[in-house]
């Protein structure tokens, strides 16, 4: 409706504008502060402000608030309440004063009335009213905001909201997250009371902190990493929530404050880093991700403080031999809590067996040596104390102690004036009393946190263009795998487009010794008490590239390739026998002290003559390349060059000038901080031995590496042969259930097949020997079946038995490597991973399982990163990735129960229930946080009335395979379920056909055979343990029926054919003992006389066989590869012939010739029987480590009779490692336990 109405111009409103004295500037005084600062504009621009619906809404709020603190002085005032109506009727006359550095104050607004024309009628709708042309603005007598009270109130549409240019593209152009732009920071009036509520709200209400529950739903909705909204989409969410009747729905300006709100509350992590480049990024400190860690119930109660002795059993990191023996003293576990006694190290305390000197905390259990039936006690390291006459006297022969049985602290015996000093011998054990961490954590519980940082380079864009950022990511050691794999526990710490990787690394290594120094005070949730926590790192995880460029290596294509040890040479030395061999080996370890120096000496280099030769025969004689330094060696191999060019005409600069002038350059450049400041910071990070903490990733180097180069290798040799087709039909009949892995699209795999992932070569090295037994040579099909052998072993979640483990994987990797330089001999010096699976074994023993230390949740956390680029006006990329994850732990942690200090009342708080309970009751809530919600379908559930859950909750089909439970476990086929008529849901009773094992292994596949019986069995819903895969035995079959079926599109039937497999009914099957589902379960099921014979090694002399492949290297060298082998070329050799149209004086054409296909051979079959069970073979010689000499113990003879199995294969010696020494006996004892020497760490079973 029009309205007209009288106006006359009149000054500034002083409630709402102010001028500056300096300037002339305008200074609007209810607008939101942006930066801490009022906004300030010329009087031009006055009337465009006002037009902005930000100054509407944010001048309607101020009014509200200002009724509500002066009513009473605004009843006796002589000009009326200044209302929204009577603000929108004022003129303003925006003519600058006539002094600007003294400006005359405007006078009080006066106030115009108009006669209404429609006084009838309570509620007038909003029509436009500013009017922008123009440098006045002008409405009319009526009260709107009361009519926009109430027409809020009846549920009517206050606004409009204009659609967005079809061109905008949502999502991809945002407005800044910090500093969103004045005209667009709101969306809808802000009409409710929210910002009081926020700023006065109580800890007492039902959705603390968060002002009321729309809003708290809200910000739950827009705050998932994996869901990202832009800000279009908030938009639209809340208008169309509104126009869906929603009550309560809180604008965008109310969302902001409650985070804002929120994050004051909890604390924000990130801040600003300028690196010595001249970089800025921004990193979130990780002392506060810590501190959250420990105050919420989610993470802290699955936490381990202690480093644990598994006793042979090894499932976490704190199994690993790092944490338990070899971290430095000043990040050991530094205290204990006993009856709510904090106890320290290095103090004297009193036990119910005397006086003890604790020098180390750990867990272990001495009752059982099965770590699942016994139950783990802390225990401590140290040295009994006697008292004497002449005072204490420490026994230097350290025992291990309960600590349960620790009675009064060091504090508790100073107060015994009956207490006297230390002997003389013993006066270096009285010079650290007390701890001085003890009066640091004020009484506090002092805890270690091992940290795990993971680093990589990955794209800020969905798009195929490559947005290159570098981001790191962090995990919290102290968790068990199970929550290490959980998103929700992967914590963001930095990012940046344009920081170099060890400038990130540099930041995040000050972070945490800036944590270590000044202690994180944290609540601890588990204990309900305060705690001190000091982190430290315990290993750098990535990728094979990123590990080097962390050890300061030249990478994986140097003459010595190794990041961990100094293997290696010039190519020619690397083709001798000597040299060749040595590639198998380990070589002498590389230390970073010896990095350090080789640092500095080629920044001495660069400094000299010739500079570029000599250093990069440095990096070529040592594989050390610097890429923190490296900048100082370029800036200074420049100059040099340019100081000792000689020019016509000009003296040449003498070698002493040069060498000045460099060195002042070089002290410019190190910008008076030392020169270990401008090198690698890992290099002497505390508890970090960074050459020995990068461990190998299975990820890159098994799937990635090995498996990637034989899958490429035999699809080369199946496209030369035209075997694809066969290959690709086999594959889309094979049975893959009891694989728990993602869909094989044969499809897919066979015409992608060089652009497969991960995922895909998983599933491959499970099933590879039963697709290609008769397509490829039997050195492939050896090496696939190997292949398999050893992703089963790399993927273990628990090691039973560390020595028998890691001798099986040792014997693994030496039958794997020797097959690979059998079908390719250059494969050992051309690819690099092949080597680093011999350093394997040892990354186990220090930090575990390989899982452990794989990067595979870290790589899926990158597509939760890529959104937050995403998302963002890429202005501030590093800014707004850490203040988006910083906002996203905060409210992870306020909405699982996280706690945190208070700021007003000082106390540690938590959020209020609502919060909670709607967590509690919203799996799909707890799904966007990244919080897991676990499905449980109890044993015997039926589905579609043709599978049933078993124990573990696979799901078993009818005609398919489980391991079932009896007097032993067995496998059989599902032929009916049954159930009642009661409950259809419910199975009572299941119909199985066994299969029983046949004595001898596969032949060509090595694996145990099955033959399927006549009779059934009726068994319980509670004896089907779980799934596992059977491969029907098609080699012994002769399977090669083929038919034509029509294929499904869309769930449908179409007109397309395919080729499909037909299996003959011989009842031969074989069972998958390379499928990483039920591992365990599937090596028990297995008779121990079949488990020997797979065990069995493929070569009984290594050596002569890698001395061949060495001959067949130089031999392909120098001309003639068949010179070398003696037989056909190796398989996977891509060799040349000369076209018969060459002649002389032209280039001959080059066709590459096909691989030699040679009928398989199969191995002689192993004849197992009960009374004469097979010899076992032993390696020639005990398997070594280059940090720890041959021992000599000569190969103990295994003597094998009818009535005692086999043992287990192993090799002639022990496995050693210089980090690892030699393992004593765990004698028994009541309450101590004397260990031979200090030197002693690792525990065994006593006789």
């Amino acid at each position: 409706m029009a309205r007209t109405g009288c106006q006359r111009s009149i000054p500034l409103d002083p409630q709402v504008f102010s001028i500056q004295k300096l300037g002339g500037c305008v200074i609007c005084k209810v607008c939101p502060q942006r930066n801490g600062k009022l906004r300030a504009m010329k009087a031009c621009h006055v009337a465009e402000h006002c037009a902005t619906k930000l100054h509407k809404d944010s001048f309607i709020l101020s009014l509200r608030t200002q009724e509500k603190k002066n009513r009473s002085l605004l009843a006796r005032s002589l000009s009326p309440p200044l209302t929204p109506a009577a603000h929108s009727r004022l003129t303003y006359d925006l003519s600058p004063p006539e002094d600007p550095e003294r400006p005359t104050t405007p006078s009080p607004p006066s106030v115009t009335s108009a006669e209404d024309d429609d006084n009838d009628h309570d509620h007038e709708q909003l029509p436009q009213l500013w009017d922008p042309s123009t440098q006045m603005f002008a409405i009319e007598e009526p009260d709107l905001y009361s009519e926009l009270i109430a027409a809020r109130n009846r549920g009517d549409t206050l606004f409009t909201c204009s659609l967005q240019p079809l061109a905008d593209e949502l999502g991809l152009d945002d407005d800044d997250m910090l500093d969103p732009p004045p005209d667009d920071n709101e969306f809808g009036l802000f009409l409710e009371d929210e910002e009081d509520h926020i700023n006065n709200q109580r800890m007492d209400d039902s959705t603390y902190p968060w002002p009321s529950k729309a809003t708290f739903i809200t910000d739950l909705l827009f705050g998932s990493t994996r869901l990202r909204f832009s800000e279009a989409q908030k938009k639209a969410v809340l208008s169309w929530a509104r126009e869906m009747g929603a009550q309560n729905v809180p604008t965008l300006y109310a969302l902001r404050k409650a985070q804002d709100h929120v994050r004051s509350c909890v604390g924000n992590p990130t801040c600003k880093v300028t690196a010595s480049s001249g970089n800025i990024f921004y990193i979130n400190a990780i002392g506060s991700a810590i501190a959250k860690d420990y105050s919420n119930p989610l993470t802290r109660f699955s936490m381990h403080d202690y480093p644990e002795d598994g006793r042979g059993n090894m499932s976490q990191v704190h199994h690993g031999s790092k944490m338990l023996h070899e971290l430095p003293e000043e990040l050991l576990v530094p205290s204990v809590r006993v009856n709510n006694n904090i106890y320290f190290r290095n103090e004297l305390l009193q036990s119910t067996t005397g006086f003890f000197i604790p020098t180390r905390f750990f867990q272990g259990n001495i009752s059982s040596r099965d770590a699942e039936r016994a139950s783990l006690q802390v225990l401590a390291l140290g040295h009994p104390v006697v008292r004497t006459e002449a005072g204490f006297a420490v026994d230097p022969e350290r025992v291990i102690l309960e600590v349960s049985s620790f009675q009064r602290t060091y504090i508790d015996l100073q107060t015994d004036v009956h207490l006297c000093g230390f002997t003389s011998t013993s006066q270096s054990f009285a010079a650290g009393m007390p701890n001085p961490l003890r009066e640091k954590s004020n009484g506090r519980l002092v805890l270690t946190v091992p940290l795990i940082i993971f680093m990589d380079d990955v794209s800020g864009n969905v798009s195929k263009q490559w947005n290159k950022h570098h981001a790191v990511y962090m995990s919290n050691a102290s968790m068990p795998r199970e929550m290490l794999e959980k998103e929700f526990c992967v914590r963001f710490v930095s990012s940046s487009p344009h920081a170099s990787p060890m400038e990130l690394i540099k930041a995040v290594k000050e972070s945490i010794a800036a944590a270590a120094e000044e202690g994180i005070v944290a609540y601890d949730c588990k204990h309900r008490d305060e705690v001190m926590l000091i982190p430290y790192g315990l290993f750098e995880a990535g990728d094979n590239p990123m590990q080097a460029e962390e050890c300061s290596h030249g990478g994986l294509h140097c003459n010595y390739f190794c990041r961990t040890c100094k293997v290696g040479g010039t190519m020619s030395m690397k083709q001798s026998d000597e040299g060749y061999l040595k590639l198998f080996e380990i070589g002498e370890l590389r230390r970073p002290e010896e990095t350090i120096q080789q640092i500095l000496e080629q920044i001495e280099l660069s400094k000299l003559s010739g500079g570029t030769t000599k250093v990069q025969n440095a990096v070529s004689l040592t594989g050390t390349r610097d890429t923190t330094s490296a900048s100082i060696v370029d800036r200074l191999l420049e100059l040099g060059k340019r100081l000792r060019k000689r020019e016509p005409g000009k003296p040449a600069i003498n070698e002493r000038e040069v060498r000045q002038t460099l060195e002042r350059e070089y002290e410019e450049m190190l910008g008076g901080l030392s020169v270990e400041d401008h090198i690698n910071p890992l290099l002497d990070m505390p508890g970090l031995n960074i050459h020995q903490d990068t461990p190998t990733e299975i990820l890159h180097t098994i799937l990635l590496g090995v498996v990637k180069y034989f899958w490429g290798q035999t699809i080369w040799i199946l496209d030369k042969a035209h075997l694809v087709k066969t290959f690709q039909t086999r594959l889309d009949n094979i049975n893959k259930d009891g694989l728990n892995s993602p869909t094989l699209g044969a499809e897919y795999i066979c015409r992608y097949s060089g652009s497969l992932i991960g995922k895909h070569f998983k599933s491959l090295a499970q099933l590879m020997p039963f697709l290609i037994y008769d397509l490829v040579p039997s050195t492939v099909l050896n090496g696939w079946t190997v292949i398999g052998q050893l992703v089963v072993l790399l993927w273990h979640t628990r090691i039973d038995d560390i020595e028998e483990y890691l001798t099986r994987l040792t014997r693994t990797i030496d039958d794997f490597l020797n097959i690979s330089v059998q079908c390719a001999p250059s494969i050992i010096l051309t690819k690099s991973k092949f080597h680093f699976l011999l350093h394997i074994p040892a990354y186990i023993r220090r930090f575990g399982p390989p899982i452990l230390f794989s990067t595979e949740h870290f790589e899926s956390f990158n597509s939760v990163f890529r959104l937050s680029c995403v998302h963002s006006n890429r202005q501030a990329p590093s800014r707004d990735s850490c203040n988006a994850f910083a906002y996203n732990d905060i409210l992870k942690h306020v909405a699982t129960g996280g706690f945190w200090m208070e700021s007003k009342s000082k106390r540690w708080m938590h959020a209020a229930p609502g919060v909670l309970n709607y967590i509690a009751n919203h799996p799909e809530q707890r799904h966007l946080l990244g919080v897991p919600t676990v499905h449980e379908n109890h044993p015997g559930t039926v589905f579609q009335a043709s599978s049933v859950i078993a124990v573990n909750g696979d799901k078993v089909t009818i005609g398919k395979y489980a391991i079932l439970r009896g007097n032993e476990l067995s496998i059989g086929k599902i032929v009916e379920i049954i159930v009642s008529e009661s409950n259809t849901r419910l199975a009572t009773h299941i119909v199985v056909r066994p299969l029983h094992f046949l004595p001898d292994i596969h032949p060509q596949l090595r694996l145990p055979q099955l033959q399927l019986a006549d009779e059934d069995r009726l068994l319980l819903p509670s004896d089907i343990l779980s799934a596992v895969n059977v491969q029907h035995d098609c080699a012994s079959s002769s399977c090669d029926e083929f038919v034509s079926v029509n294929t499904r599109q869309e769930r449908t039937e179409t007109t397309k054919m395919k080729t499909s497999l037909i299996h003959k009914n011989t009842g031969r099957f074989v069972l998958n003992a390379h499928s990483l589902h039920n591992y365990a379960l599937i090596s028990q099921v297995i008779p121990h006389p079949l488990r020997m014979a797979m065990n069995l090694p493929y070569f009984p002399n290594s050596r002569e066989v890698r001395l061949k492949a060495a001959r067949a290297v130089r031999a392909k060298k120098a001309g003639n590869p068949a010179e070398g082998t003696g037989s056909a070329p190796p398989v996977f050799e891509r060799t040349t012939r000369k076209s018969k149209q060459g002649g002389k004086g032209k280039k001959a054409q080059q066709v590459a010739a096909g691989p030699s296909l040679q009928p398989p051979i199969p191995p002689t079959p192993v004849h197992l029987t009960a009374s004469h069970p097979p010899p076992i073979p032993a390696y020639a010689g005990p398997y070594h480590h280059a940090m720890q000499p041959p021992t000599g113990i000569p190969p103990t003879p295994v003597h094998l009779t009818a009535s005692h199995p086999p043992p287990m294969l192993a090799y002639a010696g022990p496995y050693h490692h210089a980090m690892y020494p030699s393992p004593y006996v765990f004698p028994q004892g009541p309450f101590m336990y004397p260990l031979p020497s200090p030197a002693n760490t690792h525990w065994h079973a006593g006789p």
